[in-house]
């Protein structure tokens, strides 16, 4: 009984560091976006492509930053932005790492990680997250 437990519990951990993941174009649309933890506004994906798009001093968006209390983390692939958003205090390597991985997927189930491919997938790539 304990093993099952503790693996219970792992694997809900795991699963409750993320509150979306979405897929931007390089105009800000939203090509994909998954829902995990409900804890952060719906307009995130808006908010994260003027922040990154209107950033500081004409310099490109850190990787990871922060606003109005939600944390974005983000990774660029093909010119569309993979990005996910928490309020949570998780590791940003993981999570950029997670990003990196869903890029390479997408990319080795569809053949090549664009708009274009994604739009056609997009109910293949949703499944996949």
């Amino acid at each position: 009984r304990a093993p099952r437990d503790a693996a219970r519990r792992r694997r809900s951990s795991a699963g409750a560091m993320i509150s979306q993941l979405f897929i931007l174009s390089p105009r800000g649309d939203v090509i994909i976006k998954k829902e995990y933890r409900h804890d952060v506004p719906k307009t995130s994906p808006e908010t994260f492509f003027r922040a990154v798009r209107f950033w500081k001093d004409g310099e490109r968006a850190p990787a990871v930053f922060a606003e109005d209390g939600v944390h974005y983390l983000h990774v660029k692939a093909n010119g569309l932005f993979l990005a996910t958003t928490t309020r949570k205090n998780v590791s940003p390597s993981h999570v950029l790492e997670l990003l990196h991985r869903v890029a390479k997927v997408i990319k080795d189930y569809c053949g090549v990680m664009n708009e274009d491919a994604l739009r056609k997938n997009s109910v293949l790539a949703y499944e996949l997250l």
